[in-house]
């Protein structure tokens, strides 16, 4: 009989789905940090890219 049982990490469409979510935070969370600090260029560039592309990307995959 062959072993049915899917591996921890689950399958490859979710473990892109968990990379996507990811890097949405990480790119948003360093956006905010760096406007916290007072960043004038990258904070905006992040942000812009955190919740124009990466989250988008995210919700979409």
């Amino acid at each position: 009989m062959k072993n049915t049982r899917k591996s921890a990490s689950g399958s490859p469409e979710r473990r892109w789905s968990y990379a996507w979510w990811s890097a949405a935070v990480l790119v948003v969370g360093l956006g905010y940090v760096d406007l916290a600090r007072g960043g004038e260029t990258a904070a905006p560039i992040l942000l812009i890219l955190g919740y124009c592309v990466f989250l988008p990307l995210a919700i979409l995959r």
